[in-house]
């Protein structure tokens, strides 16, 4: 019998879609096979973490220093009492305020799978984001998707610290290099983003400001703070502790509560400890709340304030935070305490030098810049998703407490806890740890001069809005977006609430780790893929 003669056609996948031209028939006597060679495109997918997502080290020297895979690492850097509010700055930004060049993403993690070294894997948090990773490089695509695309998994790193503009302009070279890679074995034009929080901001920055919107096919941003949480303003204010809690929360939320107890050693748990660090972060400032922010229930004012005399504020009155608010360095409200920009410790203040604040309101103008350029700017093939029904600030409340007389002695049971501001009569500021020496009960005492005075304490009020703990619902669906394959909020956005996930797994730094952000990543990529398709056969 003669061997079979083959018959190659080489096609583009866009030509399954079409009737195929040049098929040959045989005798039997002559059989002859019409071999089909599909030119498949590559449509990378490129993962952008969140703040404090990405792993980094000193641009000069190589030497680590953010590591959220490496927990004694981060515990003996940022986490132990011999390690002050000064030190973590000085790992994170250095001896004086933000400078480009002073940190560069680390690659190099072992626990990454050789597959994904040389794809980015490594400069990103892997018990955060290694799940995903893993279940996109692993997926089996749709028979129609999978003759049509490859798509490999990328991540990017980047360094939080610096402003999403340069980080945005990173990520577009980023997408350029990886095209670059890529088409060198077969087409590839484009590639798909998934975000996560922070990473939301830098893709729609490369997209908006540094002209990768055409090299990318469609974006999905889950839990993003698109115009920024008031849960920045807050942590600035008070610290990462909590606001309020209970025997009864640590019952029911014992992994959560652990987790946030180690957060609160890492980053601070006091108002000074997060001030010094994110005041000299413009990225850390880019997620407070921007000019365009609305509450969950659609208010511009975010902000209420009840002062001394029962007169209150709702702020920002002029629709500008960054005036009212950011920029105040005397109202109980304002985002930063001068003193604290000089602290040495937590409880331990040096006074505020010109150059420490002129630093700050130079990081606060980058921030400001960079939320105007953004804008309500969404990639025209835009989804999202975000967590809700977890209590979360959309909006914050501040108040004051009098004491008097006997009463000032019940100060240092409250303190720890509650107030973040003491006031004198005069309105004066009150060093706590100096003059009633707060952080030692015993060697609390109240000034023979306060005797006959009352003390006006400050304090931010529990959250009562809806989110993921971090982003308000109203700012993880506030962009304009595609219908989703399964709506459950407005705009197109899917919520991710207690039917879907636990309390514990739909928190905001988590999310990705749950089956449902996994489905609705591997659905939206399915419906970018199709829409493709779509477009470029009529099919």
């Amino acid at each position: 019998m003669p061997a079979e003669r083959i018959h190659r056609i080489d096609i583009g996948w866009q030509d399954l879609f079409k009737p195929i031209l040049g098929l040959k028939t045989a005798p039997e006597n002559d059989p002859l096979i019409n071999q089909i060679a599909i030119r498949k495109e590559t449509l990378p997918i490129i993962l952008v973490p969140g703040i404090m997502g990405s792993r980094l080290k000193r641009a000069s020297g190589g030497d680590k220093t953010w590591d959220p895979d490496a927990n004694w690492f981060m515990l003996s850097r940022f986490g132990l009492p011999h390690v002050d509010a000064k030190d973590r700055k000085n790992m994170l930004v250095g001896e004086s305020s933000h400078r480009t060049g002073h940190l560069s993403v680390d690659p190099d993690n072992a626990e990454v799978p050789e597959p994904g070294r040389d794809r980015g894997w490594g400069t990103v948090a892997w018990q955060h984001y290694g799940s995903l990773l893993g279940a996109l490089a692993g997926h089996e695509w749709p028979t129609t998707l999978d003759v049509c695309f490859d798509l490999p998994v990328y991540a990017f790193g980047y360094n939080w610290t610096d402003s999403s503009h340069a980080s945005g302009r990173a990520l577009a070279d980023y997408i350029d290099r990886v095209i670059d890679e890529q088409g060198r074995i077969q087409p590839c034009r484009q590639v798909i983003l998934v975000t996560h929080s922070m990473g939301g901001l830098v893709a729609r920055s490369a997209c908006k400001l540094h002209g990768a919107e055409s090299k990318v096919l469609g974006v999905l941003h889950g839990a993003q703070p698109a115009f920024g949480a008031p849960a920045a303003y807050q942590r600035i204010k008070h610290g990462f502790r909590e606001l309020d809690g209970s025997l009864w929360d640590w019952l029911c939320h014992p992994i959560r509560k652990i987790s946030d107890t180690l957060t609160e050693r890492v980053l601070g748990d006091e108002g000074p400890e997060v001030t010094l660090l994110m005041a000299h972060m413009p990225g850390g400032l880019e997620l407070l709340p921007t000019r365009a922010y609305r509450t969950n229930e659609g208010r511009a004012e975010w902000l209420h304030y009840r002062g001394r005399h029962g007169h209150s504020l709702d702020l920002p009155r002029r629709g500008d935070p960054y005036d009212e608010i950011y920029c105040a360095k005397e109202a109980p409200f304002r985002l930063i305490d001068p003193r604290w920009l000089g602290a040495t410790s937590a409880g331990e203040y040096d006074q505020m030098k010109a150059g420490q604040w002129g630093d700050y309101i130079e990081n606060l103008k980058v921030a400001k810049q960079f939320h105007v350029s953004l804008g309500h700017y969404s990639h025209p093939e835009t989804y999202q998703f975000y967590g809700t029904a977890l209590e979360t600030p959309d909006r914050i409340e501040i108040g004051c407490q009098k004491f008097s007389g006997r009463q000032l002695f019940d100060l240092q049971y409250l303190e720890g806890k509650h107030f973040f501001e003491f006031r004198d009569a005069h309105n004066q500021v009150i060093d706590t740890d100096r003059d009633m020496y707060l952080d030692d009960p015993a060697a609390f005492e109240i000034p023979n001069r306060w005797h006959t005075e009352s003390i006006w304490a400050y304090a931010v009020s529990p959250p009562t809005g809806s989110g993921d703990g971090t982003v308000p619902d109203a700012s993880g669906r506030a962009l304009a977006a595609r219908p989703s394959f399964y709506d459950k909020g407005p705009n197109g956005t899917v919520s991710i609430d207690a039917d879907d996930e636990n309390d514990h797994a739909r928190t905001h730094d988590r999310i990705f780790n749950t089956a449902t952000a996994r489905h609705i990543t591997i659905k939206v990529i399915e419906n970018l893929c199709k829409a493709k398709i779509r477009r470029e056969t009529g099919a």
